[in-house]
């Protein structure tokens, strides 16, 4: 039990100290300006935790910095929860979005396509005294 338990420190502890210390960091500049902490942000905080640790885990394994660094990088994640969300949110529905219009755009040219197809059997058709019923 011992290894796993420091294994499991080994990958994560260092993310979980900056989340603790960001947490921490977050209130006391809240405090600081005068901000009076009720429970409902403590409780929106630690709900949007877990996603923070993740976008701070994935930031830390990107950069390939370990131990102290890592702990720092997590607790500015942490501190800046709220904008990081958001801004990620914004980036990750923009690409969605840019996404879904190409499926769009290809669609129209798909039926275009098939449109144009049609319109040229029929104008081949009356060339050569046929009569075509549509569709």
């Amino acid at each position: 039990m011992g290894s796993g338990f420091e294994a499991l420190f080994a990958k994560y502890g260092w993310v979980w100290i900056g989340l603790s210390f960001g947490f921490l960091a977050k209130y006391a500049l809240l405090i600081k300006r005068g901000v009076q902490v009720k429970v409902r942000l403590v409780l929106a905080d630690l709900l949007l935790l877990p996603m923070v640790a993740l976008i701070a885990f994935s930031l830390v394994t990107q950069a390939g910095v370990r131990n102290e660094a890592a702990a720092l990088m997590t607790a500015f994640c942490t501190v800046g929860a709220d904008r990081l969300i958001k801004l990620l949110t914004e980036r990750f529905l923009a690409r969605v979005e840019a996404a879904t219009l190409r499926d769009v755009a290809a669609d129209v040219v798909e039926s275009r396509g098939d449109l144009r197809n049609a319109v040229q059997t029929r104008i081949s058709a009356q060339r050569i005294g046929t009569d075509i019923k549509p569709d």
